[in-house]
């Protein structure tokens, strides 16, 4: 007759119940642990899309009001109004523009005279300087001495044609030798350069 024997697990006790509790503990710490940066990890990438998101509604607000300033100050060049001689003469668009970038009645002084048409252009005449504009050139200030010796070679009906630039100042400036100003023309330039002893003349060079 076989004889049934029961085999009872024991608990552990002592130093290896110890052990085994201690392996729970950590496992679940671990655990614990693993789900809080689960969590946090989630937290902070949630936080980066938003910031990534903000960013990218900052730049593009940002780029949209530079781009309607822009728009803004094309559309409102200065307005200037003269009364001159045979009646009232709005300055507009780029001729305001030259003149306002060029220092305004302190250094252009008063528009004198209505526009007059020269050519395929028209000469806009300042106490100070002159501002030629053409399609084709575009709109440019003349003035002082370049200004005398260009209405000497005809202005722009002469055989320098409109102006292509404004004057400005070449080789260091007036201050030093061979240094002055220059205008550039349709066909040449005029420069009125220092010669070494203060004294300036002008050369006229056509293309």
């Amino acid at each position: 007759m076989k004889r049934l024997v029961k085999v009872r697990h024991r608990q552990p006790v002592g130093p290896a119940a110890t052990r085994v509790g201690a392996v729970i503990a950590a496992v679940a710490i671990t655990g614990g642990g693993i789900a809080a940066c689960s969590k946090d990890g989630a937290k902070d990438a949630m936080s980066t899309a938003s910031s990534a998101a903000s960013s990218g509604a900052s730049a593009a607000s940002s780029g949209l009001s530079s781009a309607t300033s822009a728009m803004s100050s094309a559309a409102t060049a200065p307005e200037l109004r003269y009364d001159v001689p045979g009646g009232e003469v709005i300055l507009d668009g780029d001729v305001a523009k030259t003149f306002t970038r060029a220092g305004g009645e302190q250094k252009v002084g008063r528009l004198t005279a209505k526009p007059e048409q020269q050519g395929a252009g028209t000469v806009f005449t300042f106490e100070n300087g002159n501002i030629y504009s053409s399609t084709a050139t575009g709109t440019h200030l003349v003035q002082g001495e370049i200004l005398r010796v260009y209405n000497q070679n005809g202005g722009p009906t002469g055989s320098l044609g409109y102006p292509i630039s404004d004057e400005a100042q070449t080789n260091g400036g007036p201050q030093t030798a061979s240094g002055g100003w220059i205008s550039k023309f349709q066909h040449g330039e005029i420069s009125w350069l220092n010669q070494g002893d203060g004294n300036f003349r002008e050369t006229v060079s056509p293309k």
